[in-house]
């Protein structure tokens, strides 16, 4: 059977939704409109660019209760169970942090934050109900930046809507962090690192999620995006790409950024999470894997 795939190119990537699936006419539509929804839907939720967005208002408000709808607390909640599942290495409160390392200037746009390199505990961020919707409060002199999870949440929200909603198999693509729910035929995905030299490797997936973490596309000189909670600084690691396979696209995401961060220490770590990983320095060397990861050019299946 053919497939049918829609794009949004927006965050400075491509965002796709694929089903095997006969392309017509009102599927594309259907995927196309759910898509776009859905990202305008975040884009409102958690986007530190817009000054609009919830996210914004509780970075205004740092140390005061905000009032947020419970869907932002559906996504914060998604970043703080990545900061639990990697002992605080995917921190939700590195907004500042990003300004100071120059993640603002190489976007082109304005958060309206100050720059830090102070960083605060995510074990302080409170949730509560609040007058039939949420409030939220984040620690003075903090900020949220919740773009280390929002990819992945989304790619498992819009593979879990799209398989109930029409029953076909369905990948979720956001720029690198796959979401893949097959059950009929397992679908054929690849790990790209991006390095010169180095082969994506391929899986057949029924039901995982899927990300790589790097620094190469979002560089500048003198830093890059991925943030170590511990110095407030971008990452000093030898890795050019770390890739996890996981339960879900918000797993593997927080995992494989963890990874990154924890530099040589990363492999062992996700061997104790149990997870299968890549680990690809410069240039394809040095090259590391964990659990049951394939060599490259080697497909292998992957169980549900």
């Amino acid at each position: 059977m053919r497939e049918t795939s829609v794009c949004y190119r927006t965050w400075k990537t491509e965002l796709w939704l694929s089903v095997r699936a006969e392309p017509t006419d009102a599927l594309r539509r259907w995927l196309r409109d759910l898509l776009h929804d859905e990202v305008n839907r975040v884009d409102h939720l958690a986007s530190r660019f817009r000054p609009d967005s919830q996210v914004c208002a509780v970075n205004r408000q740092a140390g005061r209760w905000t009032q947020t709808s419970w869907d932002f607390v559906t996504v914060l909640t998604a970043s703080l169970t990545a900061a639990t599942a990697t002992h605080g290495m995917v921190n939700p409160l590195l907004g500042r942090n990003l300004v100071a390392a120059g993640y603002d200037t190489w976007a082109g746009q304005d958060s309206q934050l100050s720059a830090s390199t102070t960083t605060a505990d995510w074990r302080d961020i409170e949730i509560r109900p609040g007058g039939g919707q949420a409030q939220v409060r984040i620690p003075p002199d903090s900020a949220l930046d919740l773009g280390a999870v929002t990819k992945g949440w989304l790619a498992d929200r819009l593979a879990l809507m799209t398989h109930r909603s029409t029953g076909f198999d369905t990948v979720a693509n956001m720029g690198g962090d796959l979401r893949v729910l097959s059950p009929g035929r397992a679908w054929v995905v690849a790990a790209d690192p991006d390095i010169d030299g180095v082969e994506p490797v391929s899986f057949a997936v029924a039901d995982a999620g899927l990300a790589t973490s790097g620094v190469g596309a979002r560089s500048w000189d003198q830093g890059h995006h991925i943030i170590d909670p511990r110095s407030g600084r971008p990452a000093d690691t030898y890795w050019a790409s770390v890739s996890v396979m996981a339960q879900d696209a918000a797993g593997a995401n927080a995992a494989a950024t963890a990874g990154l961060i924890l530099g040589a220490q990363g492999p062992a770590w996700l061997d104790r999470m149990g997870l299968d990983g890549w680990f690809v320095g410069p240039g394809g060397q040095p090259a590391q894997s964990t659990g049951r990861w394939p060599v490259a050019g080697r497909r292998v299946g992957v169980p549900a």
